[in-house]
């Protein structure tokens, strides 16, 4: 079932002249690109730990210059030390 998607002039213009270096249609380079992506991910799925790590590891990227000194023991105490 065909699907209308609209565009600025100026993408549509940079998508028809990129096919036509391409010696493609928009149609075939758009699969192409789609297919490349990969199929969707699931936002719901259950990751692999693997992903997961590399997921922690790109949130982490640039925090290495945040101090980590805590000394406590992530006790109640700890947590609510300035009110009961």
């Amino acid at each position: 079932m065909p699907t209308q998607i609209e565009l600025r002039p100026e993408i549509a213009d940079q998508l028809a002249a990129l096919a036509r270096a391409k010696g493609v249609s928009v149609n075939d380079l758009l699969q192409q690109v789609l297919s490349d992506m990969g199929p969707p991910r699931d936002a719901l799925a259950e990751r692999s730990l693997e992903e997961f790590e590399q997921d922690m590891d790109a949130l982490a990227e640039g925090l290495e210059h945040f101090l980590v000194d805590y000394q406590g023991t992530y006790s109640r105490e700890d947590i609510y030390i300035d009110h009961d």
